[in-house]
C-alpha cells in the first residue's frame, strides 16, 4: 500500500494520541455498571472492586465522571521506568521492548489521571530521560544507514515520527551517492574497455604493418 503525503509528512501530536486512545488498560469500576456494546466489541460488566480492560479513551471519560480509577500499567511505574533508562545508556544496548504508542498513553495518563500514578513527577522525569536517550540512540543509528534498509527494532509511534523527516533526507542523498558512485564505475569500466580495445589495436597493427 502506498503512503500517503500525511505519512510522509509525519503526524501531530493530537493525532498519534488519537490513535494511541484505542489502547486497552486495566480500570477499577466506582459503582455498578451493565455491559457496554462498543464497535470493537464488549466491555463489562463493571463490578467494584474488580478490575476491567477498556480502552483507553473509555478509562478516561470514565475517569471524568467519576466512575473509575485507573491502574499504571507496569512500565509507568517509577522502579521499571528508572531501570528501563539504566538500561538505554548501556553502551551498544539495543532500544527495550515498550509500547507501541507508550509516549502517547502516558501523556494521556498524566494528564487526566494523574491521581490514580503514585510519583507522578518522577515519572515525567523518568520519561523525559528515556525519550532523550533513545532519541540519540535513533539519531546515532544515521551512521549506519544504508541505501537499501534500516533496521531498528522497538522504535515507538512518536519516535518514529519524530526522525522520519530526517531518514527520509538521509536515504534520498544515499540514493543519489549511490547512482552517482554507479555511474562513475561505470563510466570507468568503459574507459578502460576503450583504452584495452586501443592498445589490442595498436598491438594488431604494429605486427601486421611494421614499420
Amino acid at each position: 500500500m502506498a503512503a500517503t503525503s500525511r505519512q510522509r509528512e509525519g503526524f501531530t501530536m493530537p493525532e498519534l494520541e488519537y490513535l494511541a486512545q484505542s489502547e486497552s488498560v486495566t480500570i477499577v469500576p466506582l459503582h455498578r455498571m451493565d455491559r457496554l456494546e462498543l464497535v470493537r466489541g464488549t466491555v463489562g460488566p463493571f463490578r467494584p472492586p474488580q478490575k476491567t480492560e477498556v480502552p483507553l479513551w473509555l478509562a478516561v471519560m470514565l475517569k471524568r465522571t467519576n466512575r473509575c480509577r485507573i491502574v499504571a500499567p507496569e512500565w509507568l511505574k517509577y522502579e521499571h521506568l528508572r531501570e528501563l533508562c539504566r538500561r538505554e545508556e548501556q553502551p551498544d544496548a539495543l532500544f527495550t521492548k515498550l509500547p507501541f504508542h507508550y509516549l502517547e498513553i502516558a501523556h494521556i495518563l498524566l494528564t487526566h489521571a494523574e491521581d490514580d500514578i503514585n510519583e507522578s513527577q518522577g515519572i515525567r522525569r523518568l520519561l523525559q530521560d528515556l525519550r532523550e536517550s533513545r532519541q540519540s540512540k535513533a539519531l546515532r543509528g544515521v551512521e549506519l544507514l544504508n541505501p537499501l534498509q534500516l533496521q531498528m527494532d522497538n522504535l515507538s509511534a512518536a519516535e518514529i515520527n519524530e526522525i522520519r523527516p530526517l531518514f527520509k533526507h538521509t536515504f534520498d542523498m544515499l540514493r543519489q551517492l549511490e547512482k552517482l558512485a554507479s555511474t562513475t564505475e561505470q563510466s570507468q569500466q568503459q574507459s578502460q574497455f576503450a583504452d584495452q580495445s586501443y592498445s589490442e589495436l595498436d598491438d594488431a597493427l604494429g605486427s601486421s604493418y611494421p614499420i
